[in-house]
C-alpha cells in the first residue's frame, strides 16, 4: 500500500502562516488553504478561509465587496469553510483585542455567517486559536481525501 503524502498549501497573502515549515506558499485563487496530494493540487477543489475576529469583522465590513467575490469563487469548490479564530461568545459579544477598530455590531456579523452558511452552504467553524485552527484545517482536509477515496472505491 502506497502513502498518501498531503502537503498544505498556503496562499502567499496570509501574513502569519499557522504552519511554519513543511508547507507550500502559492497564490491561491480562493481562501487561505488548501492542499496537494501525491503530487496533485486540490486548490480548485477545496479551500479554507482563516480569519481572526478582527479581521472577520473588517471582511464583513468594508472588505465586503472583495470578500463577496472570494465566496462566489467559493462556489465552484467541492468544499469551501470559514475557520474563525475565536469563540461565537466573542464574536457575538464583540469582545476581542481592537474590537473599537470596527463600528459593526456583533449579532450582525454572526447573522450575515449564519446567511453564508445557510443560502450558500458554507461551513463556519469558530475555534479557540490558531492551534486550534491547525486541527480543525487538517481534519477537514483529512475528511474530504477519505470521502473522495471512499467514492473511487465504489
Amino acid at each position: 500500500m502506497v502513502k498518501e503524502e498531503l502537503i498544505i498549501v498556503c496562499d502567499t497573502r496570509e501574513q502569519i502562516p499557522l504552519w511554519d515549515k513543511g508547507i507550500v506558499r502559492r497564490k491561491l485563487e480562493t481562501g487561505d488553504y488548501s492542499f496537494i496530494l501525491n503530487g496533485v493540487n486540490y486548490s480548485d477543489k477545496i479551500a479554507v478561509e482563516r480569519k481572526s475576529l478582527i479581521d472577520l469583522y473588517g471582511t464583513l465590513g468594508k472588505g465586503h465587496k472583495r470578500f463577496k467575490k472570494e465566496l462566489e469563487r467559493s462556489l465552484n469548490l467541492d468544499y469551501f469553510a470559514i475557520v474563525i479564530e475565536g469563540s461565537y461568545s466573542s464574536c457575538y459579544n464583540k469582545d476581542f483585542n481592537n474590537n473599537h477598530y470596527s463600528k459593526m455590531r456583533g449579532y450582525v456579523v454572526t447573522a450575515i455567517l449564519f446567511t453564508l452558511h445557510i443560502k450558500y452552504g458554507i461551513n463556519i467553524f469558530f475555534c479557540n486559536g490558531r492551534k486550534e485552527s491547525k486541527r480543525i484545517i487538517k481534519e477537514l482536509f483529512n475528511a474530504y481525501v477519505k470521502h473522495n477515496n471512499n467514492i473511487k472505491k465504489e
